[in-house]
């Protein structure tokens, strides 16, 4: 699975989950942050950059060889660029660049260290 932490208004990290790793993700994610968990990163890297749309904005998400997941969006005339982009990509995902299409398999908010929960979060 692939978790998309909101810390920041327009500010996000990706952390790629796997079992062994779940409570050292946990650690660092920040206090008041948005979660939202997507599916995970497809290793077929040509695969996925051949569902791109034909034209539209979209987010990209790649985890490079040394697991640095980084996101970019992107327009149809961006795409000639990807492939030299990618070239290091281990696994990535792209994602609608709209929000109003974007569309988590479940989504989160982390309370403050009281319990309390303080974010402001507009689902």
């Amino acid at each position: 699975m692939s978790l998309e932490e909101d810390y920041l208004s327009n500010t996000s990290r990706w952390h790629r989950i796997t079992l062994d790793e779940v409570a050292s993700i946990r650690s660092r994610l920040a206090p008041r942050a948005t979660l939202l968990i997507w599916p995970d990163l497809s290793t077929d890297v040509d695969a996925a950059l051949a569902g791109l749309p034909d034209e539209g904005l979209v987010e990209i998400v790649w985890q490079n060889s040394r697991r640095h997941i980084t996101s970019l969006t992107i327009d149809e005339t961006e795409y000639p660029a990807l492939p030299a982009m990618l070239a290091e990509a281990r696994a990535m995902m792209i994602l609608p660049g709209y929000e109003d299409e974007r569309t988590p398999l479940m989504a989160a908010v982390i309370p403050d260290a009281d319990g309390v929960l303080r974010a402001r979060w507009m689902p």
